[in-house]
């Protein structure tokens, strides 16, 4: 059987030195094993759920949209890492159907460690018109639905899945409410002749 050498920081080397009794080239061949078989599979282990979704105005540039939370599970034995995430967000409407409020790209690269979750936060801005044209079929609690495709760097093929939130009417309401230019009144408007 062929030797392979590993390097190993001087503390993690004490660390092992103190379980003799463990075989660490069996620890190491079953690492490695593990790794390739997971990497032979072009599509990456991993499950998105839902965090929180809420329509709020941007906290640096005042923009109305949603700022969208997703937990990303890694369910490889290594870490990961997510370079980028194409989403694509939906209300359902009182229409019956699916009304598109937007779609963006994250481009923020984040590691997850082996067997554990992590985040993702992102905000997409909404025109206006689109909120109010939007206002007109969603009047009580809504479902929205995020479709997101994750690149995880090393695998050939991108992790696809749809997400699903609910919003509460009446936080809707308070955000159209701030978001929606006020109209004048007849009494606002005062011309001196």
């Amino acid at each position: 059987m062929p030797n392979l050498t590993i390097s190993v920081p001087e503390q993690l080397k004490m660390q092992m030195d103190s379980f003799s009794e463990v075989s660490w080239s069996e620890i190491c061949r079953k690492a490695i094993t593990a790794y390739i078989q997971s990497r032979k599979n072009p599509n990456p282990q991993i499950q998105l759920r839902a965090g929180e979704i809420n329509p709020e105005s941007h906290h640096e540039s005042g923009y109305p949209g949603l700022r969208i939370d997703l937990l990303i599970q890694n369910q490889m034995g290594f870490e990961i890492v997510a370079d980028r995430i194409l989403y694509n967000v939906s209300f359902y409407t009182t229409r019956g159907q699916w009304d598109g409020a937007g779609s963006d790209v994250d481009l923020y690269k984040r590691s997850i460690a082996a067997n554990t979750m992590g985040g993702a936060h992102f905000f997409l801005k909404m025109m206006e018109e689109k909120i109010t044209h939007l206002d007109q079929f969603l009047k009580e609690t809504f479902r929205c639905k995020v479709e997101c495709i994750v690149f995880v760097e090393g695998f050939k093929n991108p992790h696809k899945q749809e997400v699903r939130f609910k919003i509460p009417g009446d936080e809707w309401k308070k955000f159209v409410d701030r978001v929606k230019p006020k109209k004048e009144s007849k009494e606002d408007i005062s011309v001196e002749m």
